[in-house]
Protein backbone atom coordinates (compact mmCIF):
# COMPACT_ATOMS: atom_id res chain seq x y z
CA UNK A 1 0.00 0.00 0.00
CA UNK A 2 2.89 2.56 0.74
CA UNK A 3 4.63 1.57 -2.91
CA UNK A 4 1.22 1.99 -4.54
CA UNK A 5 0.59 5.94 -2.79
CA UNK A 6 4.55 6.76 -3.53
CA UNK A 7 3.78 5.91 -6.86
CA UNK A 8 0.77 7.66 -6.58
CA UNK A 9 2.13 10.76 -5.75
CA UNK A 10 5.08 10.73 -8.12
CA UNK A 11 3.13 10.59 -11.32
CA UNK A 12 1.52 14.13 -10.64
CA UNK A 13 4.71 15.29 -9.91
CA UNK A 14 6.49 14.01 -12.80
CA UNK A 15 4.31 15.60 -15.26
CA UNK A 16 4.37 18.88 -13.39
CA UNK A 17 7.87 18.31 -13.68
CA UNK A 18 7.68 17.78 -17.64
CA UNK A 19 5.43 21.01 -17.45
CA UNK A 20 7.53 23.38 -15.88
CA UNK A 21 10.73 21.73 -18.43
CA UNK A 22 9.05 23.58 -21.29
CA UNK A 23 10.22 27.24 -22.11
CA UNK A 24 7.26 29.71 -20.73
CA UNK A 25 7.83 31.68 -23.67
CA UNK A 26 7.83 29.31 -26.41
CA UNK A 27 4.38 27.83 -24.58
CA UNK A 28 2.81 31.43 -24.36
CA UNK A 29 4.21 31.78 -28.16
CA UNK A 30 2.37 28.67 -29.37
CA UNK A 31 -0.82 29.47 -27.13
CA UNK A 32 -0.74 33.01 -28.96
CA UNK A 33 -0.91 31.36 -32.12
CA UNK A 34 -3.82 28.79 -31.54
CA UNK A 35 -5.92 31.95 -30.50
CA UNK A 36 -5.16 33.55 -33.33
CA UNK A 37 -5.72 31.26 -36.31
CA UNK A 38 -8.23 28.78 -34.27
CA UNK A 39 -6.97 25.67 -35.46
CA UNK A 40 -9.85 22.94 -34.47
CA UNK A 41 -6.94 20.23 -33.76
CA UNK A 42 -3.73 18.57 -35.47
CA UNK A 43 -5.29 17.62 -38.54
CA UNK A 44 -6.65 20.88 -38.99
CA UNK A 45 -2.97 22.34 -38.53
CA UNK A 46 -1.56 19.96 -41.49
CA UNK A 47 -4.70 21.02 -43.80
CA UNK A 48 -3.97 24.94 -42.78
CA UNK A 49 -0.60 24.72 -43.30
CA UNK A 50 -1.30 23.30 -46.45
CA UNK A 51 -4.16 25.39 -47.54
CA UNK A 52 -1.92 28.77 -46.97
CA UNK A 53 1.57 27.44 -48.22
CA UNK A 54 -0.33 26.96 -51.85
CA UNK A 55 -2.07 30.32 -51.53
CA UNK A 56 0.73 31.91 -50.59
CA UNK A 57 2.60 29.97 -53.72
CA UNK A 58 0.02 31.06 -56.12
CA UNK A 59 0.03 35.13 -54.98
CA UNK A 60 3.65 35.03 -55.14
CA UNK A 61 3.52 34.13 -58.50
CA UNK A 62 1.14 36.04 -59.49
CA UNK A 63 2.87 38.48 -58.50
CA UNK A 64 5.81 38.22 -60.35
CA UNK A 65 3.66 37.43 -63.63
CA UNK A 66 1.96 41.03 -62.55
CA UNK A 67 5.43 42.83 -62.26
CA UNK A 68 7.23 41.51 -65.29
CA UNK A 69 3.74 41.71 -67.77
CA UNK A 70 2.51 45.76 -66.77
CA UNK A 71 6.03 46.64 -65.56
CA UNK A 72 8.70 44.85 -67.45
CA UNK A 73 7.37 44.76 -70.29
CA UNK A 74 4.66 47.22 -70.42
CA UNK A 75 7.30 50.09 -69.87
CA UNK A 76 7.34 51.08 -73.24
CA UNK A 77 3.91 51.18 -74.23
CA UNK A 78 2.97 53.52 -71.03
CA UNK A 79 6.19 55.85 -70.63
CA UNK A 80 7.59 54.76 -67.66
CA UNK A 81 11.23 56.06 -68.77
CA UNK A 82 8.96 59.80 -68.35
CA UNK A 83 8.31 59.10 -64.69
CA UNK A 84 11.54 60.94 -62.42
CA UNK A 85 13.83 59.14 -60.42
CA UNK A 86 12.40 58.65 -56.61
CA UNK A 87 13.58 61.48 -54.57
CA UNK A 88 14.58 59.27 -51.70
CA UNK A 89 17.99 57.14 -53.93
CA UNK A 90 17.33 58.40 -57.20
CA UNK A 91 15.84 55.23 -57.81
CA UNK A 92 14.20 54.56 -61.34
CA UNK A 93 10.36 53.34 -61.36
CA UNK A 94 11.30 50.02 -62.80
CA UNK A 95 13.98 49.80 -59.57
CA UNK A 96 11.03 51.16 -57.18
CA UNK A 97 8.99 48.54 -58.56
CA UNK A 98 11.43 45.83 -57.26
CA UNK A 99 12.36 47.43 -54.11
CA UNK A 100 8.78 48.11 -52.74
CA UNK A 101 7.72 44.00 -52.68
CA UNK A 102 10.76 43.22 -50.61
CA UNK A 103 9.58 46.46 -48.45
CA UNK A 104 5.97 44.89 -48.37
CA UNK A 105 7.52 41.22 -47.39
CA UNK A 106 9.99 42.86 -44.64
CA UNK A 107 7.34 44.92 -43.05
CA UNK A 108 4.97 41.95 -42.53
CA UNK A 109 8.01 39.90 -41.44
CA UNK A 110 9.10 42.20 -38.45
CA UNK A 111 5.72 43.12 -38.00
CA UNK A 112 4.25 39.75 -37.52
CA UNK A 113 7.86 38.80 -35.20
CA UNK A 114 6.75 41.39 -33.12
CA UNK A 115 3.22 40.44 -32.61
CA UNK A 116 4.30 36.87 -31.56
CA UNK A 117 7.10 37.94 -29.16
CA UNK A 118 5.23 41.05 -27.89
CA UNK A 119 9.11 42.70 -29.00
CA UNK A 120 7.63 46.05 -29.08
CA UNK A 121 10.92 47.14 -31.50
CA UNK A 122 10.51 44.71 -33.95
CA UNK A 123 6.73 45.76 -34.71
CA UNK A 124 8.47 49.73 -34.76
CA UNK A 125 11.09 48.40 -37.54
CA UNK A 126 7.67 46.82 -39.14
CA UNK A 127 5.63 50.17 -39.38
CA UNK A 128 8.62 51.84 -40.82
CA UNK A 129 9.42 49.82 -43.35
CA UNK A 130 5.47 49.78 -43.94
CA UNK A 131 5.42 53.46 -44.37
CA UNK A 132 8.55 53.61 -46.57
CA UNK A 133 6.95 51.47 -48.58
CA UNK A 134 3.82 53.15 -49.05
CA UNK A 135 5.65 56.39 -49.88
CA UNK A 136 7.39 54.49 -52.86
CA UNK A 137 4.06 53.58 -53.76
CA UNK A 138 2.22 56.69 -53.97
CA UNK A 139 5.08 58.73 -54.79
CA UNK A 140 4.44 58.87 -58.77
CA UNK A 141 0.96 59.88 -58.52
CA UNK A 142 1.92 62.55 -55.65
CA UNK A 143 4.89 64.52 -56.94
CA UNK A 144 4.05 63.83 -60.49
CA UNK A 145 0.52 65.01 -60.55
CA UNK A 146 0.69 68.39 -62.77
CA UNK A 147 3.27 66.98 -65.17
CA UNK A 148 1.83 63.17 -66.18
CA UNK A 149 -1.25 62.89 -64.87
CA UNK A 150 -2.82 59.73 -66.26
CA UNK A 151 0.77 57.94 -66.90
CA UNK A 152 1.77 58.91 -63.02
CA UNK A 153 -1.24 57.95 -61.55
CA UNK A 154 -1.58 54.40 -63.56
CA UNK A 155 2.04 53.81 -62.36
CA UNK A 156 1.11 53.88 -58.66
CA UNK A 157 -2.22 51.70 -59.57
CA UNK A 158 0.30 49.04 -60.78
CA UNK A 159 2.54 49.25 -57.98
CA UNK A 160 -0.29 49.61 -55.85
CA UNK A 161 -1.54 46.30 -57.30
CA UNK A 162 1.66 44.42 -56.58
CA UNK A 163 2.01 45.68 -53.07
CA UNK A 164 -1.22 44.16 -52.07
CA UNK A 165 -0.84 40.94 -53.63
CA UNK A 166 2.70 40.46 -52.03
CA UNK A 167 0.68 41.62 -49.18
CA UNK A 168 -1.63 38.73 -49.21
CA UNK A 169 1.23 36.54 -50.00
CA UNK A 170 3.55 37.11 -47.04
CA UNK A 171 0.65 36.87 -44.57
CA UNK A 172 -0.18 33.45 -45.82
CA UNK A 173 3.30 32.06 -45.57
CA UNK A 174 3.98 33.50 -42.02
CA UNK A 175 1.01 31.79 -40.95
CA UNK A 176 2.26 28.86 -42.85
CA UNK A 177 5.35 28.83 -41.08
CA UNK A 178 3.72 29.77 -37.89
CA UNK A 179 1.47 26.62 -38.04
CA UNK A 180 4.59 24.26 -39.25
CA UNK A 181 6.76 25.45 -36.13
CA UNK A 182 3.10 24.84 -34.02
CA UNK A 183 3.36 21.73 -34.96
CA UNK A 184 7.06 20.73 -35.02
CA UNK A 185 6.94 22.02 -31.28
CA UNK A 186 3.89 19.85 -30.47
CA UNK A 187 5.52 16.88 -31.55
CA UNK A 188 8.85 17.63 -30.18
CA UNK A 189 7.75 19.21 -26.86
CA UNK A 190 5.11 16.61 -26.22
CA UNK A 191 2.36 18.89 -25.32
CA UNK A 192 -1.54 20.07 -26.38
CA UNK A 193 -2.36 23.56 -26.91
CA UNK A 194 -5.63 22.83 -28.05
CA UNK A 195 -8.53 23.30 -25.98
CA UNK A 196 -10.24 20.14 -24.88
CA UNK A 197 -13.88 19.47 -26.55
CA UNK A 198 -14.56 17.15 -24.12
CA UNK A 199 -13.28 19.68 -21.09
CA UNK A 200 -16.03 22.57 -23.01
CA UNK A 201 -18.63 19.92 -23.15
CA UNK A 202 -18.38 19.47 -19.31
CA UNK A 203 -18.32 23.02 -18.44
CA UNK A 204 -21.32 23.71 -20.61
CA UNK A 205 -23.40 21.55 -18.76
CA UNK A 206 -22.14 22.16 -15.64
CA UNK A 207 -23.30 25.79 -16.01
CA UNK A 208 -26.51 24.92 -17.60
CA UNK A 209 -29.70 25.00 -14.40
CA UNK A 210 -30.60 21.53 -13.08
CA UNK A 211 -33.83 20.20 -14.50
CA UNK A 212 -37.30 20.77 -12.50
CA UNK A 213 -37.72 17.73 -10.48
Amino acid sequence: MGDDASLEASEPQSAQDAADSHDPETLFILDSIVQRLKPRDAHHVRDMITERGRTSGALFLSSALWWWITISKGSEEVNDSLIPPSTLGSLDFETVSMIIPALVVAAILFTGIGRERGNATMSQIGGGLGVLAAFYIIEPAMMNWGELEGDALFATGRVLVLAVMVGFASHMMFDALLLQWVRASMLNMGVDVFPSSGTDALEGHADEPPPFA
